[in-house]
């Protein structure tokens, strides 16, 4: 069940976060809201893969369950997230942590902070930006959200036991 949620749910994320790089949001200050349209794929992959295994169960969901169910397909995305990160920052966009590097290097002239300043923050950029760089954020973001998410879900979604069923 996690594992049908998890891949689902992971390509709906993949081919949104495809489409904020194709429309250029993540390089821009939309892009700082648009990644909260992934969280809801997210949080609803987990919702509908914990709802179905609570009808598996006949009702029955524990608090554990719940959470666990929630966490794989979370775990999931954030491998499938972590792989598109790393193919778009190496193949389709390899000159994009270049271009961040200019742009931090662009703002800390602006700002008048000194050479070794402006050194120092091009090399974050370009090795946050970089393809190994952006598969740590990427993989490591999506489990911090997801592992909220599951914890919300698994609160909103466990059950007691079925009075229905003989114990």
């Amino acid at each position: 069940m996690e594992l049908k949620y998890g891949v689902l749910a992971g390509i709906a994320c993949v081919v949104w976060r495809a489409f904020e790089f194709y429309m250029g949001w993540p390089d821009s200050e939309l892009g700082q809201y648009s990644s909260y349209i992934g969280i809801l794929m997210m949080a609803t992959g987990a919702y509908l893969c914990v709802v179905e295994t609570r009808k598996i169960n006949q009702g029955i969901m524990t608090f554990g369950k719940a959470f666990y169910s929630a966490i794989v397909v979370c775990f999931i995305i954030s491998i499938m997230m972590g792989a598109h990160a790393y193919v778009f920052n190496s193949t389709v966009d390899p000159q994009r942590k270049e271009r961040m590097a200019q742009q931090f290097h662009n703002e800390m002239v602006k700002e008048k902070k000194s050479d070794i300043e402006i050194k120092q923050v091009e090399e974050n950029a370009r090795t946050y930006f970089s393809p190994m760089g952006q598969v740590t954020a990427e993989s490591g973001g999506t489990m911090i959200a997801g592992l909220f998410v599951s914890l919300i879900i698994a609160v909103f979604t466990r059950s007691k036991k079925n009075a229905s069923r003989p114990i």
